[in-house]
């Protein structure tokens, strides 16, 4: 499929990372966004996942490891140490529990010291399986831990899921307009995206929407089309 290299920018490149860190997981059935009308209907049968991703050791004076997906059918990965050249390690602030926050300042700031241009903040927090946090708390998180590094590399927003009011966008909207209010700097969007592979033009029109919906980049750090090999094998080169 195509996307329009405006609205995607970094998302392809950055999709690899989210992808390979939950290669132990998988997303519970979800439905597309009430602002946008798929042309088919999703198929994926409902699936589970732990409510927290495995956690790595980390040493004190460095950023947390990162697993690479680069080709999710092998499971070739990399690590912090060991990323493919041009490449570039994005910490994720994944939550606000202690064991997240404890280190963060710490780790962003050695990433940023080893080239980093870029944070995320809170992996899907519109789903209670995940970092499960109302706008509210996410918007007041972001200004304690997020919001420090504004200036110092592009903050991300929260990575949404696609599923339909109160997550997805509905839970976007009243986390951008709390943080109107905090004054929050959000200098590109986040969403992960899982549907039915045969069903392109939602992908298409999700990213779009996202784009269009609060004018800014859009960066897909995770996504999955649901199907047969065959399915998935047309779609990717379509």
């Amino acid at each position: 499929m195509k996307f329009s290299a405006s609205l995607v920018s970094l998302a392809l490149l950055l999709a690899g990372v989210a992808e390979a860190s939950h290669m132990q997981k998988r997303h519970v059935r979800r439905g597309p966004s009430a602002t946008v009308v798929p042309t088919s209907n999703p198929t994926a049968p409902p699936q589970l996942r732990p409510a927290h991703p495995p956690l790595l050791p980390v040493p004190p004076a460095v950023p947390s490891e990162v697993c690479l997906s680069t080709m999710p059918r092998s499971r070739h990965s990399s690590t912090l140490n060991n990323l493919p050249n041009g490449v570039e390690y994005v910490p994720m602030l994944w939550g606000t529990d202690a064991v997240h926050t404890s280190s963060w300042n710490a780790h962003a700031n050695a990433a940023i010291a080893n080239g980093a241009t870029a944070l995320l903040g809170f992996n899907e927090p519109d789903l209670n399986t995940q970092s499960n946090l109302t706008p509210q708390a996410a918007a007041q998180a972001w200004m304690t831990y997020m919001q420090p590094f504004a200036g110092k590399a592009k903050l991300v927003s929260p990575a949404i899921t696609n599923g339909g009011p109160p997550m997805g966008t509905a839970w976007l909207d009243s986390f951008m307009s709390e943080c109107q209010t905090l004054g929050c700097t959000i200098d590109a969007i986040a969403a992960h995206i899982y549907d039915s592979a045969t069903n392109t033009p939602y992908f298409q029109s999700y990213i779009t929407d996202l784009g269009t919906r609060y004018n800014k980049p859009v960066w897909i750090t995770e996504f999955s089309g649901s199907g047969t090999t065959d399915q998935q094998s047309t779609t990717r080169g379509s």
